[in-house]
């Protein structure tokens, strides 16, 4: 089979990112069928771009993953690229049968591939590389041609619909006026303090936006602070990130921590706004004007850091000149989107 087997199992922000280098492995060979691996949960966001012929969702469990990788090798692809490097991935792809294969050259996982591209690199103008950037380098060392395109979305109808309904349930009624606000974050150290978004809620509430809690499961607790603080803001229902993609397309903005939903809005065109303390704007900053960012000024900034024993670089982030900056942002977007508009439809499906 004349087929490429792309590999990224998570995270939400990481699987968004994956897109331009998707785009760039189809441009690249026209003629293949793309299919890419990634757990169950975000299946949904990949199965909508029109680049990707297949989505094999990606299960824990052993009987599963054999049938998996038997179903694979059955298939014969030409390439298998691994475009998250962690030993599952590196042995999933040693044992896709494809003919080549691609990855990260990481010390343990290396020689599971043929071809191998450094994890970092220099950036021209910048202290990091963006992440999406180094996945491109890994699409073009299997052939790949990147369009320059940052990532984007185009969401099903109904998936927008869908959205519409959940953000009536949460008692949202001007979602254009709505701002999704991201308190938690994956590590602990990317999570702003939920007293800070509770008193930032506050201050959007009384400048005229609605607010939309984004927090999904075990962040129960910064829910009940937030809405302790501000009772006016609504959480958001339980959902799949297939809806909660239908969600954000109808916001005003989404801000807060650097975080999945982030970049989804992001690959939406909706505005963002967030702030940086142990990750690093240049490799996570969505481009173009619509995205604004503020950043810690401690030296340790952009450590990388998952946990650390005196975690002062988000909390030294007050709410009150977080408001300021997020208000002053958002006016700035608006009327960008505005001035676009006069010049052609708009961009958002």
């Amino acid at each position: 089979m004349n087929g490429i087997l792309a590999l990224r199992p998570r995270a939400l922000g990481d699987v968004v990112l994956v897109i331009p280098a998707l785009r760039a492995l189809k441009r690249g060979h026209p003629d293949a069928s793309l299919e890419v691996a990634t757990e169950a949960r975000y299946a949904a966001l990949l199965e909508g771009l029109p680049e990707v012929d297949r989505v094999w969702p990606l299960s824990r469990t052993a009987r599963a993953t054999l049938d998996l990788v038997g179903a694979w090798r059955r298939r014969r692809y030409a390439w298998a690229v691994d475009f998250f490097g962690n030993p599952r991935t590196a042995l999933l792809t040693m044992l896709s049968g494809a003919r080549r294969s691609a990855g990260f050259d990481l010390r343990g996982r290396r020689h599971a591939y043929q071809v191998r591209v450094p994890r970092d690199a220099a950036a021209a103008g910048r202290d990091r590389e963006h992440a999406s950037a180094a996945l491109l380098r890994l699409a073009a060392a299997a052939g790949g041609l990147a369009d320059g395109e940052p990532p984007r979305l185009v969401l099903d109808p109904a998936v927008r619909s869908q959205g519409r309904e959940v953000l009536g349930r949460a008692g949202i009624e001007r979602p254009d006026r709505t701002i999704g606000l991201v308190a938690a974050g994956t590590w602990p150290t990317k999570t702003w303090p939920a007293s800070h978004a509770g008193l930032l809620a506050r201050r959007l509430l009384e400048a005229g936006w609605e607010v939309l809690l984004l927090a999904g499961p075990g962040e129960e607790r910064v829910v009940e602070v937030v809405v302790r603080l501000a009772p006016r803001v609504r959480p958001l229902p339980a959902c799949g990130v297939g809806v909660l993609a239908g969600v954000i397309s109808h916001l005003g903005a989404v801000v807060g921590t650097d975080s999945g939903p982030r970049h989804l809005a992001a690959a939406l065109e909706v505005p963002t706004y967030a702030w940086f303390g142990p990750t690093h704007p240049d490799t996570w900053q969505p481009p173009g004007e619509l995205h604004g960012f503020w950043r810690t000024s401690l030296p340790c900034r952009g450590c990388d850091r998952t946990h650390c024993p005196h975690w002062s670089c988000l909390p030294s982030l007050s709410p009150g000149e977080a408001a300021r900056r997020v208000l002053g942002h958002l006016d700035l977007a608006q009327r960008h989107v505005r001035a676009a508009s006069t010049v052609g439809p708009a961009a958002r499906a």
